[in-house]
């Protein structure tokens, strides 16, 4: 065996026992505080904030535009942190669930059943990923889906929603009036942008913005799109179901990027990866959020400036709860809606970190060669799978209507069929001065993820009944990459292999059902085979050229110390680099590898002005009444 093979095989047990708690402590102690994995969340919980300015160091502008790879390490570790009392997690004790379902029965899962987002995206643990099953309106439950390349799904939701603007609000006002709505298309055509193999650009159907009613009545839009109603200003109108043409004279609209699907008249979850962050961390956790960047609508349209991430938001339809009825003099909320005595549970400056790492969350990779994908692709084609599961999509360039690619990285994937592993690039998406990232806003073809984001009625194998009655088979196509990680399948996770879940395809799937099923077994199982090379990965031990010498290490230095064969880890790209503890001798007078941190306070920046927070109560100096006084609440009484 090879010397980096072997010391591939020592790191990859060294990393198994991934951690959401902290360990932080110096090493050196025997601490079980310590872990030598160096996977664990080493820095303490400081609540970040929010700047616009770079100047003020600590702050997220600062951290975003001169150390961006530690802002993505921290909104890494706030979604797979192990929040505690201290946070002000949950409302009640956790075997209380609070609230029941519709039934009057069921107990809701909600707001104290999960310690943070690893609990359920946890599969492979310490990345985007899935997790459990559980359940939510019905006897069946949700699989929870994983997030990598949750960036890119949310900037093509987004660039969508604009496409559809451009071709129906011919005065620019960002809502679509009566007079809009009966001039436009009877179909809302949107065009991928990815010059597929058959060498045309597919397209997807997104329903019509005409009103049911010519005049009045709701407009007949996928129901992908959330929308609400508007008056003559176009500002929203709370309440309001339709355009009546007395209090509401147009509507505006969402597409709603994240969720299974919820039947016609109820759209999916959550339009932005902000959203998708703050709604489960109230939702699953107790931990309100309060967060000016969601409400700032300076036009009152309902739609949100631009966040530091560069995401508009939806006030409209989706705000955290903490609205900051009373702030202190620093601007901060000091309302506390659950009552739980711990306010700013979740900072606006956390938000803006938790978003900038989804944004930034790598993709899905496919194992296998190029010949095989290549192959694959064009057998979902030929049994009509790609027309909702459509392979690529292109992310447009930056201009006056559209935000191009807002990632500052991009890390590449391609399969070693001789070392049996993936082997990756960190491709810059910014131009590099001496203190500072800048983004390029470039063009990007997102290829592999199939699907035509929009919602599909599927037939009686994926109806659900929940428990008022009401029949759903409307779902999202959920994207197939990393579906060969996906145990089990199907929105409700019934299905425990990928071929099950195709053989309950019906509804509007039907022909390529019948396509599937008279299908030879030897194509079957080939298609079967590729779909299942459409997997996640640990980020963190794929070897990866990560300083662009065009090779990969097998003995990668990083601040003067080994740290085995050289892959992506944010904390080694920090402004200041993470120095590892390297090889030491533990209790057992055994030789191990170890990776955790000897320059924490350094690397992860908690000497910065903002960071610095010196009673460690989780809140920093200048937000803290006494950052001298030891204890976990003294920063809010």
């Amino acid at each position: 065996m090879k010397p980096l093979q072997v010391l591939s095989l020592l790191l990859t047990a060294s990393l198994a026992t991934a951690q959401s708690g902290e360990r932080p402590d110096l090493v050196g102690s025997g601490s079980p505080a310590v872990d030598a994995s160096g996977r664990s969340i080493k820095n303490p919980r400081v609540r970040a904030i929010h700047t616009t300015d770079p100047a003020l160091q600590g702050g997220t502008a600062y951290l975003f535009e001169q150390d961006p790879f530690l802002a993505y390490q921290l909104g890494r570790n706030l979604n797979f942190r192990e929040f505690r009392s201290r946070d002000g997690v949950f409302d009640d004790d956790v075997s209380s669930l609070a609230g029941p379902m519709p039934d009057g029965t069921t107990a809701k899962i909600t707001k104290n059943n999960q310690t943070g987002c690893a609990g359920c995206h946890n599969l492979p643990n310490g990345n985007a990923g899935g997790g459990p099953n559980f359940h939510k309106d019905s006897g069946f439950g949700r699989n929870t889906p994983h997030y990598y390349g949750a960036g890119i799904i949310e900037m093509l939701a987004i660039q969508a929603r604009t496409q559809i603007l451009q071709a129906v609000d011919t005065d620019a006002s960002g809502w679509i009036s009566v007079t809009e709505a009966q001039n436009s298309s009877a179909n809302l055509t949107i065009y991928t942008g990815a010059t597929n193999a058959r060498g045309y650009d597919p397209s997807v159907d997104y329903g019509s913005a005409q009103l049911s009613n010519g005049t009045t009545g709701t407009p007949a839009l996928n129901n992908i799109f959330r929308v609400w109603y508007v008056d003559a200003a176009g500002a929203p109108v709370p309440g309001a179901t339709a355009v009546d043409g007395v209090t509401t004279h147009g509507f505006n609209f969402e597409m709603v990027a994240w969720g299974w699907g919820q039947g016609v008249g109820r759209s999916a979850l959550n339009p932005t990866n902000r959203a998708f962050f703050w709604d489960p961390m109230i939702a699953h956790s107790g931990l309100e959020s309060f967060d000016p960047s969601t409400a700032r609508d300076p036009d009152g349209d309902g739609v949100s400036e631009p966040t530091l991430a560069g995401a508009i938001q939806f006030p409209a339809t989706h705000q955290p709860n903490d609205a900051g009825v009373n702030l202190d003099p620093l601007g901060f909320s000091r309302d506390d809606p659950d009552g739980d005595g711990h306010l700013n549970e979740i900072s606006e400056g956390d938000l803006d970190l938790a978003e900038w790492f989804m944004l930034n969350a790598p993709r899905p990779a496919f194992a296998g060669s190029r010949k095989e994908y290549e192959q694959g692709v064009k057998q979902l084609a030929s049994l009509g799978c790609a027309d909702c599961h459509q392979p690529d999509w292109k992310i447009l360039k930056a201009d006056d209507n559209f935000a191009g690619d807002r990632r500052f990285f991009d890390l590449q994937l391609q399969w070693d069929s001789n070392e049996r592993r993936f082997e990756g690039v960190l491709e810059p998406l910014y131009d590099r001065t001496t203190n500072s990232y800048d983004r390029r806003f470039n063009a990007f073809k997102v290829e592999g993820i199939f699907t035509d984001l929009a919602h599909h009625e599927m037939g009686a194998g994926f109806e659900e009944v929940d428990f008022g009655g009401t029949r759903n088979s409307t779902w999202r196509t959920p994207p197939l990459w990393g579906v060969g990680s996906g145990f089990p399948w199907g929105h409700d996770g019934k299905s425990l292999t990928i071929e099950d879940a195709i053989d309950r395809h019906g509804g509007e799937a039907q022909q390529s059902a019948w396509n599937w099923a008279r299908t030879s077994p030897r194509l079957r199982a080939q298609l079967l085979d590729f779909l299942s090379k459409l997997v996640l990965y640990d980020v963190e031990s794929v070897a990866s050229d990560i300083d662009g010498d065009g090779t990969i290490a097998s003995d990668f230095i990083v601040a003067g110390v080994s740290t085995g064969y050289e892959r992506f880890n944010a904390e080694w790209l920090f402004q200041t680099p993470v120095q590892i503890q390297g090889v030491t001798t533990n209790q057992l007078g055994q030789q191990v590898m170890s990776l955790a941190a000897i320059n924490l306070s350094a690397a992860y920046g908690l000497s910065l002005p903002l960071r610095i927070d010196t009673d460690l109560d989780g809140w920093p100096d200048v937000w803290d009444a006494a950052p001298g006084l030891a204890g976990y609440r003294d920063g809010v009484q």
